[in-house]
């Protein structure tokens, strides 16, 4: 996904980048370019190549992602050229970078689908989320915009679906990290309710997205409830055993 032209940080690197990246498990040969060319650039380059794959097929999304896990968390992984960046320094302020323009809306962009490069972006940034690749301000603000959205029209029903897509992707996660912006699971569940019911998704596939997301972080509130629950019953017995 690719926002300004890039130059190669070395030969022939989007050739190699794409084609790694078409493997059925681009972990390896990933972790073979960039031992030969242990570079800022060059990292930057395979994140960027990373988003391009995922917006040429979504399905392999989870798979791009688990990859850049392996080549992150590998023993053999170098230390970049600068001496001081490792991968996951680069992962954090360079997807940080390509969400925060990502997920900026753009309003002639408001057709449902796996062609929607803002929806693409909104499953990318959930993927940076559940492997905590970076989380920025950008991020959970796209998430606020799509959980408060008040009005009827396309670019509210995406910001919503955007929102639903992340959140089903690792809600646990954002909402956890998510303090500033969100106080609980129970307010995110609230105001996914109250999307429903106002009508603000139409297409069909997009009320199942909702459906499902809200029914999930319904579940992660009742097992809060009831964990607190036990914790203070147990907190009770014990101080009346004493």
């Amino acid at each position: 996904m690719q926002f300004e032209e890039l130059e190669d940080a070395f030969d022939n690197a989007e050739t190699l980048f794409r084609s790694a990246f078409s493997l059925s498990d681009p972990a390896p040969e990933l972790l073979n370019l960039i031992k030969a060319h242990p570079t800022e650039a060059a990292v930057i380059d395979l994140l960027v190549y990373y988003t391009d794959a995922v917006e040429e097929n979504p399905s392999r999304a989870n798979a791009l992602a688990s990859a850049l896990v392996t080549l992150r968390s590998s023993p053999d992984a170098p230390m970049l050229d600068d001496g001081s960046s490792s991968l996951t320094e680069v992962f954090s302020c360079k997807l940080a970078d390509l969400h925060s323009r990502g997920l900026m809306f753009d309003e002639d962009n408001t057709t449902f689908g796996p062609s929607n490069t803002y929806l693409i972006n909104c499953l990318l940034s959930g993927l940076s989320f559940k492997y905590e690749f970076t989380a920025c301000s950008a991020q959970y603000g796209n998430i606020m915009k799509g959980l408060n959205a008040r009005d009827n029209s396309s670019t509210s029903e995406l910001l919503v679906i955007g929102a639903s897509i992340q959140l089903l992707i690792n809600g646990s996660y954002i909402i956890q990290t998510a303090k500033s912006y969100i106080k609980s699971a129970n307010e995110v569940a609230t105001k996914l309710r109250f999307q429903k019911s106002a009508g603000t998704v139409k297409v069909s596939n997009g009320l199942k997205l909702l459906d499902v997301c809200q029914l999930s972080v319904q579940s992660k509130t009742r097992a809060h409830r009831h964990l607190t629950a036990y914790y203070l019953a147990r907190r009770k017995w014990i101080s009346e055993r004493k």
